[in-house]
């Protein structure tokens, strides 16, 4: 993806995932939100053509699938500091799920377990290669924990799956969590 396409996705992913209110929209409870009212606040506010072909040109670019146009509608899939309500209803996950994290974080982790800090989840990723992905946002060399997914959710946790392959769940706690690469 291009510059101009990359810093298009990273305004768009800040509106739908944190701040509808910074452009004076407002989500649906699944985070959703008309595609033409937000193309128009969208460029009132920021003052960048955006339409809706330069959205789906992102979309079609982008390695992880970040936002889904539903009709006349518009969402991010996942990744949200707002209260959003999934679309999915859970589903049994894979034997084992994985998450990439820094070395300070990881200390943490080991003791208490993943907690969703200032997001409506935890995201899990489906592999290890996309664990390192996502670790690598903050730390070169990011600790990767398996973890036991399925023995997770027989204990209770529901898991809901994205199209990007990302896993959402509330917690993880630590019994689940094992550490394979640091």
């Amino acid at each position: 993806m291009d510059h101009q396409l990359t810093r298009l996705s990273k305004r768009l992913s800040y509106v739908l995932r944190h701040h509808p209110d910074k452009i004076g929209i407002q989500l649906d409870r699944y985070g959703r939100v008309d595609l033409q009212t937000l193309i128009q606040k969208f460029n009132q506010h920021f003052g960048t053509p955006i339409s809706e072909k330069i959205i789906r040109e992102i979309m079609k670019d982008s390695d992880k699938q970040r936002y889904a146009i539903e009709g006349h509608t518009i969402r991010a899939l996942y990744g949200h500091s707002i209260p959003v309500d999934p679309l999915t209803p859970p589903v049994e996950p894979p034997e084992k799920l994985y998450h990439g994290t820094t070395h300070a974080a990881a200390r943490f982790i080991v003791d208490e377990g993943l907690k969703k800090m200032d997001r409506d989840f935890v995201h899990l990723s489906a592999n290890p290669q996309m664990a390192i992905q996502v670790g690598k946002r903050r730390d070169p060399h990011p600790v990767i924990f398996e973890i036991e997914a399925r023995k997770a959710a027989a204990s209770g946790l529901l898991f809901y799956p994205t199209e990007s392959g990302v896993w959402l769940v509330d917690s993880m706690p630590a019994k689940f969590l094992k550490i394979i690469d640091q």
